[in-house]
């Protein structure tokens, strides 16, 4: 808890007049001399009365929403305790501010919505408008309490604690998962996957099947055709993945990270399997943060940094041999790079999807929608 005030030398100096005015006024009787040496001890003992009341705050409590997502308004409330009541005299004139960690804010400004007073201090609940996407730790609590007349103000600073982590706007993302659909069907994603997933087990040959199926020895022993039962009907989980450059423009790549959130909160409605890859960059190693739940996706889309971009699509998904579903903020030109026709390229830019023999657009779908 520190304590600083504005003006200090102005409070001494107008004790120090106050004091001689009131003591000429004792010593000569004039009227005048004592009219002013009454308005002076007046304006005195306001001042003080001023700081001590912001002397008497004791500690700083903050009620911080866990989450909230980018472009949304949340509220938080503040409860200021003192060991004085005069504080509930001089709570409107008080002003409070929110210290966070590395001096970023979520906000352009904040606004005072509802100040009340409560038993043992005030409670002020703070309206933060079109939150920035990122995770915020609060590390104190400012409280300003001044003068009527803008003379003398004394600034506390409290210790608080409080994690708000901003998720990535919500977009409707259903033409893409049409077009990503459309696309996955035309390639026969999910027949090449079977083809490398065989489920361990033999069924009788049926005609039109591949030749490279037919499982010889157990052929051989029944002197009949046997082929290697594959896993045909498995649905694979979607992977979804960000494609963040250096150098591209913000609002894009703040747009393609709300297509990945997006893209899993839809496949998560649907109860289809989704997973989502965030690449992590430590010191020369790539490292992926891989997420299967809707709050680790948010968080760790809260924490990418669109300056220093993501890991390309040439360094690969981990683990498995699903369609990995890659997220760009590039415009139609970078939709359609494909790895195998394995990897599918989306530009939230201008809404195409890939996969390497070029790209069907449609029209954008609004930044400011909601899912």
């Amino acid at each position: 808890m520190t304590t600083s005030m504005r003006r200090l030398w102005l409070l001494t100096a107008l004790v120090c007049v106050s004091a001689a005015v009131t003591c000429l006024a004792l010593g000569t009787g004039a009227v005048g001399l004592r009219a002013l040496g009454g308005a002076l001890d007046a304006l005195t003992l306001y001042e003080l009365s001023v700081a001590m009341a912001a002397l008497a705050i004791s500690k700083a409590r903050v009620e911080i929403p866990a989450r909230a997502f980018a472009g949304d308004s949340v509220r938080i409330a503040v409860d200021v305790s003192t060991r004085s009541p005069r504080l509930k005299r001089w709570g409107r004139r008080a002003e409070i501010a929110l210290e966070w960690e590395g001096h970023r804010s979520p906000s352009d400004g904040f606004q005072s919505f509802v100040w009340c007073r409560g038993p043992n201090g005030c409670r002020v609940e703070l309206e933060v408008p079109s939150l920035r996407r990122g995770r915020y730790a609060l590390n104190a609590v400012r409280v300003r309490v001044s003068d009527a007349f803008g003379l003398f103000s004394v600034d506390r600073r409290l210790p608080a604690e409080g994690v708000m982590v901003v998720y990535p706007e919500l977009v409707p993302v259903g033409r893409w998962v049409r077009e990503i659909e459309r696309w996955m069907r035309i390639h026969g994603i999910r027949e090449l996957e079977a083809e490398v997933a065989p489920t361990g087990g033999v069924v009788p040959y049926r005609p039109g099947e591949r030749l490279s199926l037919i499982h010889w020895p157990t052929s051989l022993r029944t002197r009949d055709l046997y082929v290697r039962e594959m896993a045909s009907a498995m649905v694979r989980p979607w992977r979804i993945a960000p494609w963040i450059q250096p150098g591209d423009p913000p609002h894009l790549a703040e747009r393609a990270l709300s297509v990945v959130l997006s893209l899993f909160a839809h496949g998560q409605r649907g109860g289809l399997p989704v997973e989502c890859f965030i690449p992590r960059s430590d010191g020369e190693r790539l490292a992926w943060h891989r997420c299967r739940t809707f709050d680790e996706v948010g968080a760790a889309l809260a924490e990418v940094d669109v300056c220093a971009g993501t890991a390309p699509p040439s360094s690969g998904v981990p683990g498995g041999r699903s369609a990995t579903i890659w997220v760009t903020a590039r415009a139609s030109e970078w939709a359609g790079w494909s790895r195998g026709g394995r990897a599918l390229v989306v530009s939230a830019a201008d809404c195409r999807v890939g996969d390497g023999r070029g790209g069907r657009a449609f029209e954008p779908v609004p930044s400011d929608a909601r899912a």
